[in-house]
Parts: C-alpha cells; structure tokens; sequence
C-alpha cells in the first residue's frame, strides 16, 4: 500500500539537525519516533500541500524496520479514527502529515530532551 514515504526539503533540513543533535545515525529510526509521537496527538495534522521537490525518500520496508503491519494499522486506525477512510491517497496522506507534524514536534524540544528523553529512538 506505501511503497515509499516521501519528505520535503524542510523536513529533510529538521532530520539533518535531529541526526546532529541526537547522534542517530539512521533517517528512518528518527522518522519512525516521530511518526508516533504525532500519531499519539489526538488532535488532526492541519491540511497543507505538501511539496516534495528537494526532500528525499525512504523505502516503506526500510522505514518500517521489519514492523511493515504494524506501522500500516497504526497508520489505518488513525485514518479511520479521524473518519477519512482507509483509501490509498488517505493512508498516504495521513502517514505523510503525521509524519511531517512528528519531526516538527521533534526539532522544536530543547536538547536535553532530544539527547537525555528520547529512550524511545
């Protein structure tokens, strides 16, 4: 269903400042905490086009580091949850922008955070 999860430039920016801060040295364990920290904001992702061009991409099988179901179904149950359904475009779009929300969340948290709180990377 996701082949690739696409970023734009701006989050490619915040992921290059993550990966400097925190020492993780993968993309996609970073993307994959913030994901979930977006999809536990109860709350939905404001609706903005989001413009690809400059970001870079990520294997969904690598993104998701061998959890492909479960990370789907999290995905899904969101989608569901805030009554968008669960169609190709809508999973990709709710992935997308929880994602993008994520690494917001994420570069805006002061250091001690990022290098003492984030057991969960």
């Amino acid at each position: 269903m996701i082949d690739r999860i696409r970023l734009t430039a701006a989050a490619k920016i915040q992921l290059s400042t993550l990966k400097r801060k925190t020492g993780i040295e993968h993309y996609n364990s970073i993307c994959r905490h913030a994901l979930c920290i977006s999809l536990a904001n109860p709350s939905i992702p404001p609706s903005e086009e989001l413009n690809f061009n400059g970001g870079l991409e990520i294997d969904w099988r690598v993104f998701a580091g061998g959890n492909d179901e479960l990370y789907l179904n999290l995905i899904m149950s969101r989608a569901v949850a805030d009554g968008l359904g669960c169609s190709i475009e809508n999973i990709r779009r709710v992935c997308a922008s929880h994602l993008h929300r994520g690494l917001s969340y994420l570069v805006g948290k002061d250091d001690d955070y990022l290098v003492y709180g984030a057991g969960a990377f």
